[in-house]
């Protein structure tokens, strides 16, 4: 959103900003991500929080004096691990009928054809089943990749305090994953060879291309280039960036670990000889959709969080690819 400054204090830090709603918005110091003084009048670009709190406020125009530049932080700040999962989460929450409504689509669905076509092997061969498992595979992969797309794209717009449709993501979705694929394939490939060498390549690619995905979608990069893009943004922040995978991962196993704990409660079991494959399907699925979703959501609060800190670049001008 935007809005202009209407009182800022150089000594406590705190300030107001009138937003284009005509709401009026505090923020404090150390949520302004550029170098430029603030003064009333300022044109500014911020993320409106929940209490009428301002945060990510970028300066449109400069103006002087110069005297206040060396209060604000350069570019963006220091990386924020905190600030990343704060962003994931809270886009996940703005965007929830979206994100969930997709994922149930395109991951939901193949991730059930998957968990039927997996059950013929516990009861029997069945010719159905492979090739319900075989077609739930297909569906699985062009849904992965268009949920990325999706997801990126109402990220960027709620950064932006902005509404997407679920047919504007979906429209995103489809052009874009022709090269989310290709990005998927070669990172899958560099990364596998890495982990063969002794694992720590592997990670150390898997890091360094982890933020690929969305620069194809907000930059409109080749494959290629957004690889590169992806090496550039994340050059000196690569142990934080390990440091949120980390996390993530942590986090997945916390949701596969609950849901898994669920259908055994339920009866789903494989150890008794006598399990109840529904009940597995369904937790298999629950635990797809849910990490399809905070994977996606992560990946784009990542990106934003190092085009931050690295170009100070504003919500305004990552959304603008949109408009």
């Amino acid at each position: 959103m935007r809005g202009e400054v209407l009182t800022f204090d150089q000594t406590t830090g705190m300030g107001a900003i009138l937003g284009d709603d005509t709401t009026r918005y505090l923020f404090n110091v150390t949520q302004v991500r550029t170098p430029l003084p603030l003064t009333r009048g300022q044109k500014v670009d911020f993320v409106p929080m929940p209490d009428s709190q301002a945060a990510e406020i970028f300066a449109l125009q400069s103006s002087t004096p110069a005297a206040w530049t060396s209060q604000v932080v350069n570019r963006g700040g220091q990386f924020d691990l905190g600030r990343v999962i704060q962003r994931t989460f809270s886009t996940i929450r703005d965007n929830a009928a979206i994100f969930f409504g997709a994922a149930a689509i395109m991951v939901g669905i193949p991730s059930t054809l998957m968990g039927i076509g997996q059950t013929s092997f516990v009861t029997g061969y069945s010719p159905t089943g492979l090739l319900a498992m075989g077609a739930g595979w297909v569906f699985y992969l062009v849904g992965m990749f268009m949920l990325q797309g999706m997801v990126v794209k109402a990220a960027v717009n709620s950064f932006n305090g902005k509404a997407t449709s679920f047919g504007q993501a979906f429209d995103v979705g489809v052009k874009m994953f022709l090269p989310l694929l290709g990005v998927a394939i070669i990172a899958a490939l560099g990364a596998g060879l890495g982990y063969l060498a002794l694992i720590v390549p592997g990670v150390i690619i898997s890091v360094m291309w982890s933020v690929a995905s969305s620069a194809v979608v907000v930059e409109k990069r080749g494959v290629l280039e957004s690889l590169q893009r992806s090496r550039d943004l994340t050059r000196g922040y690569r142990w934080n960036v390990f440091g949120l995978m980390v996390i993530y991962v942590i986090l997945s196993w916390i949701i596969g670990a609950a849901i898994g704990a669920l259908g055994l409660a339920t009866g789903g079991s494989f150890l008794d000889g006598s399990p109840n494959l529904w009940v597995n399907v369904v937790s298999g699925v629950l635990v797809n959709i849910l990490s399809s979703v905070v994977a996606s959501a992560g990946v784009a609060a990542l990106y934003y969080e190092l085009r931050t800190v690295k170009e100070g670049a504003g919500p305004e001008a990552l959304a603008a690819v949109f408009d």
